[in-house]
């Protein structure tokens, strides 16, 4: 959308100058920001499944699978190059002037952020990807327009779909249907998740401020452009100019068509009637198809997103000093999320916490479909060192209870959880790792399947940064 750049350009101009400073927070307090830097991580995931198989599937080649990389590996990659871009911005050395350093390194840093919107890894790219994974596990192939470098274009697409593919997916697997919608918006908000947790237990400090509040910003304008119908005149005009069912996006607006299939489960795809051209189905969702129940979910999902700008993370304040003991210092920290999931959303409270010898984290979590809530909770442990340090373990668990069959009507929960253990070698530089769990039927952000499955991911990581 032409806004969010203008809003992005307008929120790097203003950011530089409460960019400036070398130092947030009061050391001697208890909040804490250093402009040092601490561990930095590359994640280079080699074997995703069941991901890839499903990539193999759809792709039919080995080495074409990874052009869909599915939603783990594709967090990772992003993670990884904005992570690298920064650091490396990081490192500007100005040896008379420690202001006009900072300066400098703040300005590349958010500049490039706005940039990275129209290239390859950056978070655009990672939007459609997740969307691109949930049809990937169905054997639908498509295309993601960044990897065009589209400069300037204000509406990115993912193409190159089948009219046949989407009706499959949405008669037969219909909570699937509602992700593929709604996993863009899911994908802004793990990287988001993802950077701050890197941040908070490495100590990286590397000014990714205007990444969070950039994308949490442009998230709000999307949901409320279509909350209010201001999307219409744009899908009006790409209808008239995408004449062939290549060409067309797979959904348009996401966020109509992901209300429009929570209130309408039983509604077959063919029922949206001919493209204006008289080729194919016409596949996207107006602000006059929405109903008035589900206007007012979308409005109230405005109002949720609110909640990913809650953390002390946001404006520079990674790591609260809670307490300062002859073992060392202990830390903590919190942020709120907002996730749009298959049977309406998902309000979290990430709470973190890192000891002299070890490093947790625990959310909690309120899975809402329209009228009803349920909950679930998840524990962490994060890199816990073995043998002299030279293993680290980490492991997760989540239990939760979530609308029964995905529905959003429903009074009724079911229960289900996930367990999974990492296992690494931890080396001067490379560390493979090793990662395996399983997840019983239900809705995870980032995790692919909504029914049960073994998952399991093997890689290197790579250190930069002592």
């Amino acid at each position: 959308m032409k806004k969010w750049l203008t809003l992005s350009l307008l929120l790097y101009i203003f950011s530089l100058p409460l960019l400036v400073s070398g130092q947030r927070g009061f050391e001697n307090n208890l909040i804490f920001y250093s402009d040092s830097i601490g561990k930095v991580y590359l994640d280079m995931p080699l074997v995703d499944l069941p991901s890839q198989i499903y990539a193999y599937k759809t792709t039919g080649g080995f080495f074409k699978s990874y052009m869909n990389p599915g939603m783990e590996a594709s967090l990772a990659y992003s993670t990884d190059f904005y992570t690298a871009v920064h650091f490396g911005f990081k490192n500007i050395r100005i040896k008379k002037s420690k202001g006009a350093q900072i300066f400098l390194q703040r300005m590349f840093i958010s500049g490039f952020d706005v940039l990275s919107q129209w290239l390859p890894l950056g978070v655009p790219w990672l939007h459609e990807e997740y969307h691109r994974a949930v049809m990937t596990q169905y054997g639908i192939n498509s295309f993601n327009e960044v990897l065009t470098f589209p400069f300037g274009k204000s509406s990115i697409a993912v193409n190159r779909v089948k009219d046949e593919d989407l009706e499959r997916l949405c008669d037969y697997h219909h909570a699937d249907f509602v992700r593929l919608m709604s996993a863009g918006h899911e994908a802004e908000v793990q990287i988001v998740r993802n950077l701050q947790s890197n941040e908070f237990f490495y100590h990286q400090n590397l000014d990714n401020e205007v990444l969070y509040i950039m994308y949490s910003i442009q998230n709000i304008i999307y949901i409320n452009s279509c909350a209010r119908g201001l999307g219409d005149k744009g899908t009006m005009e790409r209808n008239a100019v995408e004449n062939t069912i290549a060409s067309r996006d797979f959904t348009g607006m996401d966020m109509n068509a992901w209300i429009d299939a929570l209130c309408f489960p039983d509604k077959p795809y063919a029922a949206r009637g001919i493209h204006p051209s008289g080729v194919g189905i016409n596949r996207y969702i107006m602000y006059d198809d929405i109903t008035e129940e589900g206007r007012k979910y979308l409005k109230r999902q405005v109002g949720l997103d609110v909640f990913n700008f809650i953390s002390p993370m946001m404006i520079g304040f990674s790591r609260i000093r809670l307490a300062n003991t002859e073992e060392g210092i202990y830390y903590g920290n919190f942020a709120f999320r907002h996730y749009l999931t298959s049977f309406g959303d998902d309000v979290s409270l990430d709470l973190y916490l890192q000891a002299p010898k070890f490093n947790l984290y625990a959310s909690l979590h309120s899975y809402n479909n329209l009228h009803h809530h349920f909950g679930g909770i998840e524990a962490g442990l994060i890199d816990f060192p073995l043998l002299g340090n030279r293993m680290q373990i980490g492991a997760t668990a989540m239990l939760w209870v979530q609308p029964k069959e995905m529905s959003f009507y429903t009074a009724k929960g079911f229960a289900g959880g996930l367990l999974k253990a990492r296992v690494s070698y931890h080396s001067r530089f490379i560390d493979p790792y090793l990662e395996m769990g399983w997840k019983s039927k239900g809705w995870v952000a980032g995790n692919i399947c909504l029914n049960s499955t073994f998952f399991m991911r093997a890689g290197v990581r790579w250190q930069i940064c002592r």
